[in-house]
């Protein structure tokens, strides 16, 4: 598994609440252990209701995953005024410097459509994520542009999966919570 790329949950995580119908993008992948932000997946909250300095952003904040819910991340757009970024690909970046993206976002600097906002993240211990991939919870993908990452819906993950073919078209509409129907 490679940053950059991202993972498809598969119909086998289909009673999983949190990774269900979850497109990840992963931005870092070494020997330690891999991160990634589920992509898809809206919260009810706007960047401005998690911190005071960001009053009059409106921004909203998407569910990066189970772990570290105390924090919030972002990725971005490749952009000369943001130093410190961890490169995820060509055109995209993590940042990691908060109350610079805030500024830069106030004074209209960065693009309001070339950022967005993760409350937690993903995580995968060393081999973990290797053994999930093995039991088939997974695709990988890296077909996909920068503006599918800051314009995705929850219908996001049906298009990537049907991406994989006619086998996958019945499990993409499949309702979200099988049980139930």
């Amino acid at each position: 598994m490679n940053k950059g790329k991202i993972l498809i949950s598969n119909f086998t995580l289909l009673n999983d609440n949190q990774f269900n119908k979850s497109v990840i993008l992963i931005v870092k992948d070494d020997s330690e252990a891999t991160i990634g932000f589920i992509l898809n997946k809206k919260t009810n909250y706007l960047i401005s209701d998690l911190n005071e300095s960001c009053a009059g952003l409106d921004l909203p904040v998407y569910e990066g995953g189970p772990v570290g819910l105390d924090s919030l991340h972002f990725v971005h757009k490749k952009n000369n005024l943001i130093d410190g970024s961890v490169k995820i690909s060509d055109d995209l970046c993590w940042g990691t410097d908060f109350i610079r993206i805030i500024k830069l976002l106030k004074k209209n600097k960065i693009k309001k459509d070339d950022i967005k906002f993760f409350i937690g993240y993903s995580g995968w211990g060393k081999n973990q994520l290797s053994d999930e991939l093995n039991e088939n919870s997974w695709l990988i993908s890296s077909k996909f542009s920068s503006k599918d990452i800051f314009t995705t819906s929850h219908s996001f993950w049906k298009k990537k999966i049907n991406e994989f073919g006619e086998y996958y078209k019945i499990w993409s509409n499949s309702p979200d919570n099988p049980n139930l129907n």
